[in-house]
């Protein structure tokens, strides 16, 4: 088996020295980031307008670099559509409405931020296409290459590497540990990733993964019932109501997470003793949403279902970690730095910030990623490393713009709403769509632009500018349907 994937690895490189030929290269740093949603950018439900991903933070700080830096930039409201509040009492968060386009499909070469959301690590290294694969790596225009071969393709110096998150995300937002990578495949393609970007001869960072089960769309719900008005529990003699578990019967205990999903189904009475005024305990099939009466399984994560998924992650890491130190990567430890924000809070400039879903300014809307200010400080996390490891001397991405001048602190809401929050229907299927291994329907026909004399565009029929470093495409006519 090792020697078939270091075959693949050497065919990777010759395919990436081979497409390599047809991109100008320059003296100086040519960025290029490999990943899932994380390093694409995507926040609140969606990949939007994703200028401020970390690792557009990261080569806007890069001195002397090799060219621009391309992403699979998309309008809003988003693909899928980024989510929005339309109430607070209870708080409703469901997808903005209307179309969105690709704003730089014509890119006539691969992108430098080919994190695709959704990826896992062996997706890296086998999938060509399907769904939001089309946006990113627009085969067959590319030789129906993966994410790897396209990044080697470019000839980077220096690359970032965060991947394997989906192979354990998944689990955690569906209530299904089934969903879990076995340990020796995700090993084997970790592996070989990392193998061919150190044999390609760039300096790379690689960051290990958080625990899914901790993130705010896991761990925003009590397994007991609260009331939304108070942010009290709810107490029936003296005694706490706690939820009805998946067989309609069993109540939860203090190691049982209820999902973000759950919440949608509370409002229904799922999960909610008769006694409290919900459905459990009632005549099976006495509510459509949950015909046991009991939350569903896939809004639910049981005490042995948490263990197994914290175990299969801590063996990941030690994957991840031991190849970085073995190939000399530099190690960004994601899983002790966002556990220590969950636990321990962040103080910038006087304001405090957590990994409270809503309130905490930290995750975005859908309770998996990040807001701006989550991978501005992400970015300048990659930064240290890159700065220790190989003596880069990148500055650190300036936090003030994200903590004072878009609205992080002023935008935030009473903590008990955060109690109260509840998924539309479309959301959760947004969700499951991304994170349960279900597909979008991705309608894409790229059409790359035309290269004039000296490798310059044609002038395009309209244009936008990007905020970095005023660079201009071509929009894409035509909307994108799932």
């Amino acid at each position: 088996m090792r020697s078939t994937k270091l075959k693949v690895v050497l065919l990777l490189l010759v395919l990436g020295l081979s497409l390599g030929s047809a991109w100008a290269q320059c003296s100086g740093t040519k960025y290029v980031a490999l990943g899932d949603s994380l390093t694409a950018g995507f926040q609140s439900g969606g990949l939007a307008e994703q200028y401020d991903s970390f690792p557009a933070l990261i080569f806007g700080q890069l001195d002397d670099t090799c060219g621009t830096f391309e992403q699979p930039l998309v309008s809003q409201p988003g693909i899928p559509s980024q989510y929005h509040l339309v109430g607070l009492f209870p708080t409703v968060i469901e997808p903005q409405e209307g179309d969105a386009y690709p704003m730089n499909a014509e890119l006539a070469r691969p992108y430098d931020n080919l994190g695709v959301p959704g990826a896992t690590v062996n997706d890296v290294v086998e999938t060509t296409s399907g769904g939001i694969f089309n946006l990113i790596l627009r085969n067959p225009a590319f030789g129906n290459t993966t994410q790897l071969q396209q990044a080697l393709s470019l000839q980077p110096n220096f690359m970032t590497l965060w991947i394997g998150n989906n192979d354990a995300l998944g689990a955690a937002t569906s209530g299904m540990p089934a969903l879990l990578t076995p340990l020796e495949d995700f090993q084997e393609d970790f592996e070989t990733i990392a193998g061919a970007i150190a044999a390609s001869g760039a300096d790379f960072v690689v960051a290990n993964i958080p625990d899914v089960t901790t993130i705010p769309f896991v761990s925003t719900f009590p397994s007991f019932l609260v009331n939304p008005a108070t942010n009290q529990p709810v107490q029936i003699g003296g005694e706490f109501v706690w939820l009805i578990g998946p067989d309609g019967t069993t109540p939860l205990t203090p190691a049982d997470k209820v999902l973000l999903t759950g919440g949608t189904y509370m409002a229904l009475g799922c999960g909610i003793p008769a006694a409290a005024g919900g459905v459990a305990g009632l005549p099976p099939g006495t509510q459509p949403a949950c015909p046991s009466g009991g939350l569903p399984d896939t809004a639910v994560l049981l005490a042995g279902q948490v263990a197994e998924i914290q175990a299969r992650v801590a063996e990941f890491n030690t994957v991840i970690e031991n190849t970085a130190n073995a190939l000399g990567a530099g190690f960004v430890d994601a899983r002790a730095i966002l556990a220590d924000i969950a636990t321990n809070g962040l103080e910038l400039g006087g304001i405090s910030f957590d990994s409270s879903f809503l309130t905490g300014g930290f995750f975005s809307y859908d309770g998996v990623h990040l807001t701006d200010l989550g991978y501005a400080y992400v970015a300048n996390r990659f930064i240290d490393e890159a700065n220790e490891t190989f003596e880069m001397n990148i500055p650190p991405v300036d936090l003030y713009p994200f903590v004072f001048g878009r609205g992080a602190a002023g935008a935030r809401l009473p903590a008990y709403l955060a109690k109260d929050a509840v998924l539309s229907p479309a959301a959760i299927n947004n969700v499951l769509s991304i994170f349960a291994g279900k597909d979008f329907e991705l309608d894409l026909d790229v059409e790359l632009g035309t290269i004039g004399p000296r490798g310059r565009r044609v002038p395009p029929r309209s244009r936008i500018v990007s905020p970095l470093n005023e660079r201009r495409f071509r929009r894409y006519r035509e909307p994108l349907r799932f």
